[in-house]
This record gives C-alpha cells, sequence and structure tokens, in this order.
C-alpha cells in the first residue's frame, strides 16, 4: 500500500534501520536477507532524497534527516499496533502476550515479585520478562521496546502517563551482631561506620541518599560498592557497616537475614514509586488489564506509615525536599 507515493511497508524496514543503525542487524531482525535489505535502503533513500545512514569511521550513522524521522515513524508503528490489538472484550485467562517491564531491583523484591505471582493466578499464559533500570530506560519506553516503567516519581519520563505505586523511605539496615549500633542510630555513628553503597548498572552512583548527604556536605566512608539493593544488604553481614535502603526492601531482607533496620539519622526524602506507560499504548486492553493488577497490588501494599510505626520509625520525623532528578532510587 502506498500513501503519498511511499510504500508504507518499508516503514517497518525504516525502522529497524533507524534503530539498529547496521543493515546487516536490521535485516536479522526482521528476518530478511540482507541484500533485500539493502535494496529497501536504497528505495527509502530515493524516496527521502537523503542517504539515511551514513559510514563514519567502521560505524554507521544516522544523517540529521534520519535523526528526526527516528522517533515519528516509531509513534506510527506504535498507534497501528494498538490498532491491531483493539478487540471488543479481553479474556487475560486465554491471552499469551508478552510483556517487557524495567525497573530497579528493589521493586521487584517487594512488588513484581508479588505482582507476577497474582498475575500467574489470573493470566496463565501470560509472560514477563523483567530488566532492570538503566541508563536507555528512557529510551526503552520512548521506544516501545518496553511496555511498562517504573520508577521513583522524580525520574518519571516526560510525556508520558503514569500512576503512583506506592509511597517509600530509607532505613539503615545493620547487622545483628552490630559491634556499637543496637536499637538506634545517632548522626555520629552513622557517619563514623563504614557504609555499602551502590554501583548502577550504567556506572552511576547517585542515590536519593548519596545525594541528600552530598548537598548536605558531608562525606560517608564506602567501604564496599554492591550492584543492588539485595547485595547491600547482604555486605553488612559480620560487619560495623551501614547499608542506607528503601525501608521495605530492608524489612523484606531482614525477614531472612540476621539484619536490625533502624530509622535513618538524617533526614532523606520520601518518594512514590510510579507504573509509566507509552502513551500511544493507553489504549492496548492487554496492557490495561496489567495496569490495573499492578495498581491493585500496589494500593493494597501496607502504608509505609505502618512500616515505619515499628522498628524503623523515627517519631515525628518529617520529610525532606525532593532531590534533583539527576538522583535514583
Amino acid at each position: 500500500m502506498r500513501f503519498h507515493k511511499l510504500d508504507l511497508n518499508q516503514l517497518v524496514i525504516l525502522d529497524a534501520l533507524l534503530s539498529e543503525r547496521s543493515v546487516g542487524r536490521a535485516a536479522r531482525r526482521l528476518y530478511l536477507s540482507q541484500p533485500a535489505t539493502s535494496c529497501a535502503l536504497s528505495r527509502l533513500r530515493e524516496y527521502f532524497e537523503d542517504d539515511l545512514l551514513v559510514m563514519v569511521g567502521k560505524a554507521q550513522a544516522l544523517t540529521p534527516l534520519a535523526c528526526e524521522l527516528q522517533q515519528p515513524i516509531r509513534d506510527v508503528l506504535l498507534q497501528v499496533q494498538t490498532i491491531t490489538r483493539i478487540r471488543p472484550s479481553f479474556d487475560p485467562t486465554t491471552s499469551a502476550r508478552h510483556f517487557t517491564l524495567e525497573s530497579s531491583d528493589n521493586v521487584i523484591l517487594v512488588f513484581l515479585q508479588e505482582a507476577v505471582r497474582q498475575a500467574a493466578l489470573r493470566a496463565p499464559l501470560m509472560e514477563f520478562d523483567l530488566r532492570l533500570l538503566g541508563a536507555r530506560s528512557k529510551e526503552h519506553l520512548d521506544s516501545g521496546e518496553m511496555e511498562l516503567l517504573i520508577c521513583p516519581d522524580f525520574a518519571a519520563v516526560p510525556g508520558h502517563p503514569m500512576e503512583p505505586l506506592y509511597e517509600e523511605s530509607f532505613s539503615c539496615a545493620v547487622w545483628t551482631g552490630h559491634p556499637t549500633v543496637r536499637d538506634r542510630l545517632d548522626v555520629a555513628q552513622y557517619f563514623d561506620c563504614g557504609h555499602v553503597g551502590l554501583a548502577w548498572p550504567d556506572g552511576r552512583r547517585v542515590t536519593v541518599d548519596a545525594h541528600v548527604v552530598e548537598i548536605g556536605r558531608h562525606k560517608r566512608r564506602q567501604e564496599v560498592i554492591a550492584p543492588n539493593f539485595a547485595l547491600m544488604a547482604e555486605m553488612v553481614l559480620g560487619t560495623s557497616r551501614i547499608a542506607t535502603l528503601p525501608t521495605r526492601v530492608a524489612l523484606k531482607m531482614a525477614e531472612r537475614l540476621p539484619l536490625r533496620v533502624l530509622p535513618c539519622p538524617i533526614e532523606l526524602p520520601h518518594f512514590h514509586q510510579v507504573l509509566q506507560w507509552h502513551k500511544f499504548l493507553e489504549r492496548d486492553p492487554a496492557l490495561g488489564w496489567l495496569r490495573a493488577l499492578l495498581l491493585e497490588i500496589g494500593r493494597a501494599m501496607p502504608a509505609l506509615a505502618a512500616l515505619e510505626g515499628g522498628s524503623v520509625a523515627a517519631p515525628g520525623r518529617r520529610r525532606a525536599a525532593k532531590p534533583a532528578a539527576t538522583a535514583a532510587a
């Protein structure tokens, strides 16, 4: 089919070429031969009167026009995809949809673990690919490579709808045999002890707590850098170190490890984990069902005030202002 003399079938090939920036990789992605993909690129170059892909050193790069085309073409294909999935009714018990979700490991531990369990009961044929947040998460949401993103509210991707899932705060986890810390932790102890820090998969180390400490002109001695929140908790065992963790994950880890969870003696901001999806997938019935399930589970989680009212709450602890959006949790 042609529209304004453009073969619309070529849009899928163009999308792959602009995404992969390689004729070979685009061909493999589309299950086409490389000569067929090269011929399609030639026709697209003729139509747009632009090279679209050019060699820069040993790699191919997008021309300025190709950069301008990339997002609109992706958006068009996402809208077409949504149209093809609209049905008069949706039955989760027979749906075999595959969903890709990105979140931090603490969200997987305290939230998605239960969500996937519930989904298995209600939609036994659905499949889930859980991935960790990274530097390209925004790009993955914009391109439709993933259906759902769960991230802190201050790190949400502009331009896409979102709903709050649950509130989160920070607490400190120490080994139950800690030589100096018992049932409370004061500021002096907090900065005197060594700490377990976090290194994100893409190399970032600016978590919310680190950002607040930094702008407060304090310095923590980071004796160990762990790759995720769960291992941060593991790294304090048998030591005098402290791990500053999201409260819910700290309590979950304390269920199976000899950990004491205490209020953090420095003021750290509360925040919400939010659910985001692509604006053009709003009417996707399967995605709508899954969003509803996730929101239901989020709203059923224990209130943060109830959790902090037990072993981890500091009476009257007020909230600090939200940190800059470059921080992460």
